[in-house]
């Protein structure tokens, strides 16, 4: 049934991904040969027009993948989707499948046609820097494999409020504002997840030390400590702190994943109680 609601809900975003993703092809195709031209103002112009236009697609399908899914089950087709007897838990687990397909996609091949932009346009070699930050700098050290891991779950809990601000915002009480009770929704829950973000850092004792290197002006010999950033700020402030070290609060990691909880489960209620045809 997953598998079926999936393809059900990829259909519509799907015919305009047949021509994004080939337009975007083209256009990194077209600026790279017009570039072997080696004439120095028309590369420039059209790697800047290709840039833009890679973007102005990325942005388009990004927007269309969403519209599409508050259609599919809030809007014009709605109807069909509530037709369907499936659990609630396989609608949601459609919905994250549909969402890690084309926003997760999208953002793959835009980051990747535009590594192969700028290669064929400038001559740099860019994969291989790419590749090489990679192995020997990220996934070199346990530090930059949580900041990859951080990285995916921030991702996921994207997709999760998405799918919250359209299933929650599009009930009853929100439901006579039409697209913008899922609008507005989100907008509350932007605020709010940047104020826990700030209070976390701020107050949960966890958090990473880092030590400043006074010749090179990096950051170096990162440390976990049992502090968060309140009593640096406040010594900041009061002109206090030490300068050859810094505390950055981690705690928001914890308060986000906390929150995407909450919206998980608020998520599931509202489609058991007011979309699903089986409990």
């Amino acid at each position: 049934m997953i598998r079926k609601l999936y393809l059900l809900e990829m259909k519509e975003t799907g015919r305009i991904a047949k021509v994004i993703y080939p337009l975007m092809i083209f256009v990194t195709m077209a600026a790279a040969l017009l570039s072997q031209l080696n004439i120095p103002v028309l590369t420039s112009f059209t790697s800047t027009i290709s840039t833009l236009a890679l973007t102005l697609c990325a942005f388009y399908l990004t927007a269309m993948t969403v519209r599409n899914d508050y259609h599919n089950f809030q809007g014009k087709r709605g109807y069909l989707f509530r037709s369907i007897p499936a659990k609630s838990s396989e609608f949601l687990l459609s919905r994250l499948a549909y969402y890690i397909t084309f926003l997760w996609g999208t953002v793959i091949i835009y980051i990747f046609l535009l590594m192969a932009q700028i290669e064929l346009s400038s001559g740099s070699p860019i994969f291989l820097l790419v590749n090489v930050f990679l192995t020997q700098v990220l996934f070199a050290s346990g530090w930059g494999i949580g900041l990859a891991v951080y990285v995916l779950i921030s991702g996921l809990i994207t997709i999760i409020a998405l799918i919250f601000v359209i299933t929650v915002g599009s009930e009853a009480r929100l439901h006579r504002l039409g697209a913008g009770g899922p609008v507005l929704l989100y907008v509350i829950y932007y605020i709010a997840s940047q104020l826990l973000t700030i209070a976390s850092m701020l107050l949960i004792p966890l958090g990473v030390k880092m030590d400043l290197d006074p010749t090179t002006g990096a950051f170096v010999n990162f440390e976990l400590v049992t502090e968060g950033t309140f009593r640096y700020f406040m010594d900041s402030l009061g002109s206090g702190a030490d300068p050859n070290y810094a505390i950055i609060g981690i705690g928001f990691i914890f308060t986000q994943i906390l929150l995407a909880v909450v919206m998980v489960i608020l998520s599931y209620r509202s489609f058991d109680k007011k979309f699903s045809l089986r409990a």
